[in-house]
């Protein structure tokens, strides 16, 4: 029995003067990093690695269509038919750079989200109908395929919009809509209330996750356990049953678990949120799969755990539990070896899109 852990945002992506897990009780997740094999590879970002356990290429496979299979709407999308994610998004201005930042869960509401995406089907009749799922993961429905390149909303989060626009075939014509629909939010009653409360405003959309459905999703994993949309599609689409995490159910067959808990707070520097996703995942998992390891209750694990200052591949088998001279390695102490990401200057043009990000 095998357990695949993909853990977005578990290595905090900055330099901070005090290690950003200090203080912290992490002996199971020390326990795994030291009995186990480890590496820290170069930066390989979480939708690609995602891709791949699945058999298929990031920037071709459709995103949107995938993440909508995945929600918890009414009703599936429809074979075939063509899809955006639209994310609900902030543009404000740093120095002279428009940056783009996402809204964390419950910043937003159900009402509002409605009230803004009401808006958008208003003025934007012409290519389709927008949804909401849930008040931060918005949709558009396409009359037609998008024949454009557009950027993953993980690869913009926190940089100059300008350097990751549409392009290809229809760049002007996405351009233009992206446009439109930013005046629209700005203009609307719900945004001007947000910044009269000292709130963000819900002042754009950002589109995205376009892609090819020709090739089927396949995994070797029984099962799948996650909360994120993505994944919850990619397994619907693959046959494979997909679950919320749980530790005790993972432990009884091979099992693909993605904990994406700790992205958000990694992407938004929010120090605090990532310290309370990681002790939960301590006590959740690391905590009860070392436990597993040391009684012989499981036959190997892998760990990865992308981030923009790498990615940790960890593995452990079973056998590793009679290796007594590998002791406990703490989490602080990895993070310490691993260097932060560098930082970017706002003028740096983005890596093409067929390199590695």
């Amino acid at each position: 029995m095998q357990i695949q852990l993909l853990i977005p945002g578990l290595l905090w992506p900055t330099a901070t003067l005090l290690g950003p897990a200090s203080g912290l009780a992490l002996d199971g997740l020390a326990a795994l990093l030291g009995r186990g094999r480890r590496q820290v590879h170069g930066f390989d970002p979480y939708d690609r690695q995602l891709a791949r356990l699945f058999g298929l290429e990031a920037g071709t496979m459709p995103t949107a269509l995938l993440r909508r299979l995945g929600e918890p709407c009414a009703s599936p999308p429809a074979p075939g038919s063509h899809w955006l994610c639209a994310d609900p998004v902030n543009l404000s201005f740093a120095r002279e750079h428009l940056l783009l930042q996402t809204f964390p869960e419950g910043e937003l509401d159900a009402a509002e989200a409605g009230e803004l995406v009401a808006a958008l089907n208003e003025t934007f009749t012409d290519i389709g109908r927008f949804e909401v799922c849930t008040p931060t993961r918005w949709y558009l429905r396409l009359d037609k395929p998008a024949r454009t390149t557009l950027y993953p909303l993980d690869d913009v989060v926190g940089r100059p919009v300008k350097h990751f626009l549409p392009e290809g075939e229809e760049a002007r014509s996405w351009q233009r809509t992206m446009n439109e629909a930013q005046i629209v939010l700005h203009n609307h009653a719900r945004s001007r209330a947000r910044e009269e409360a000292g709130l963000r405003a819900v002042n754009s959309v950002w589109l995205w996750g376009a892609g090819d459905a020709g090739r089927t999703p396949a995994i070797r994993a029984a099962l799948v356990q996650t909360d994120d949309p993505l994944c919850v599609g990619l397994a619907r689409a693959a046959g494979v049953p997909a679950g919320a995490p749980d530790i005790s159910t993972a432990l009884r067959q091979d099992t693909l678990v993605v904990l994406d808990t700790l992205r958000k707070p990694a992407q938004q520097l929010d120090l605090d949120a990532w310290r309370r996703g990681l002790a939960a995942l301590e006590r959740d998992w690391f905590a009860p799969l070392a436990e597993a390891i040391r009684q012989g209750r499981m036959g190997s694990l892998r760990l990865l755990a992308p981030s923009d200052r790498g990615t940790l591949d960890l593995e452990l088998r079973s056998a590793d539990r009679w290796k007594f001279w590998r002791k406990p390695y703490a989490f602080e102490a990895l993070l310490q070896s691993v260097a932060p990401a560098p930082m970017a200057l706002p003028d740096a043009p983005p890596p093409p899109p067929d390199s590695d990000r």
